[in-house]
């Protein structure tokens, strides 16, 4: 079967890509689901399966669940993309460097809480917006900036670190005037947002009661919700486990992101590795979230949350970027 020309040249996680923005056209998707089979070995065999099905490209896993451990292990590196998991974009920051974001959807929620106690602080994110899936790595930061700070240098999938408030500052502008054409105005969230997409949206009172939000899996975004953490769950002082979770592996360093399970919005790292700058000013602190790789596990808590100068540049200090429209 010849393709059309869109398809032509295309690698397989582009052809995926293309397949998720033509899942209501049934004829685009059955080319691809033919070409995937034909050409894509082992894995194509298996991948066509969720294309040759109308509900799939919609976010149902019913396909997924059919696949055996063996065949699950094959094809999960095109998860994302397959499921849409996280309704996720790939967003420009210079010409050689993108950042992948995910969708944060607007709702009601609660914060403040943990340790078994609700939260007391309603928070309303009145429009959806994209945060980053990771923190700002090495390698964007310096393709952005020129130069790459961090303590732990030479990683370029790890968090950017020894970067202060005030240097997060000259990063944004000069970013968002290299992608200007982009529609989107890149920025920190506010502590609030943070904590709002850490806790994956909008949660419910009884719901905001825990400190640690991940999901069941990298395919399967299901709360899971706990007072307790352990570091084979998060990078940090892994002596130092919260509530009843066990001692575990200490890395003393930074890790490359991902490593771990994504909250339930497929966002990972927000509990550990880097600390994280917020826009939000508490005196003439400003306010940081998240622990890291050097702390506790009790102050990677959803809620817990510190500030420094501005001026501090400190080797577990890093930023996450939201997306929003221009003007919005």
């Amino acid at each position: 079967m010849s393709l059309p020309d869109w398809f032509q040249g295309e690698i397989p996680t582009e052809l995926l890509r293309l397949a998720r923005a033509h899942c209501e056209e049934r004829v685009h998707r059955q080319i691809l689901a033919d070409w995937v089979e034909h050409y894509g070995g082992e894995e194509g065999q298996l991948l066509c399966r969720f294309f040759r099905r109308d509900e799939v490209l919609r976010n149902d896993a019913s396909t997924w669940q059919t696949l055996s451990a063996s065949e699950a292990r094959l094809v999960a590196p095109f998860s994302d993309l397959v499921l849409g998991i996280g309704d996720r974009v790939e967003l420009p920051l210079t010409e050689t460097q993108s950042i992948t974001m995910g969708w944060v959807p607007a709702g009601e929620s609660w914060l403040g809480g943990g340790g078994g106690e609700e939260g007391t602080t309603p928070f309303t994110l009145e429009q959806g917006l994209w945060c980053g899936i990771y923190p700002v790595t090495q390698e964007q930061w310096q393709a952005v900036m020129g130069d790459n700070p961090s303590h732990f240098n030479g990683k370029p999938k790890n968090p950017v670190e020894m970067v202060s408030w005030n240097d997060v500052h000259v990063f944004l502008k000069k970013l968002n005037a290299l992608s200007s054409r982009s529609g989107v105005l890149y920025r920190l969230p506010t502590a609030d947002e943070w904590e709002y997409i850490l806790r994956g949206g909008p949660v419910s009172k009884f719901q905001s009661q825990y400190d640690y939000y991940f999901a069941r899996s990298k395919i399967d975004l299901t709360a899971v919700t706990s007072n307790d953490l352990s570091s084979t769950q998060a990078n940090f002082d892994g002596n130092c486990p919260a509530g009843s979770g066990k001692e575990g592996p200490t890395l003393e360093t930074t890790s490359a992101v991902g490593n771990y399970l994504p909250n339930p919005l497929g966002m990972y790292d927000m509990h550990g590795n880097v600390w994280e700058w917020t826009s939000t000013e508490g005196g003439s602190d400003r306010v940081f979230c998240g622990g890291s790789w050097d702390y506790l596990g009790d102050n990677c808590k959803a809620s817990n949350r510190r500030g420094d100068d501005p001026v501090r540049r400190i080797n577990d200090l890093g930023l996450r970027l939201l997306a929003v429209p221009v003007g919005g």
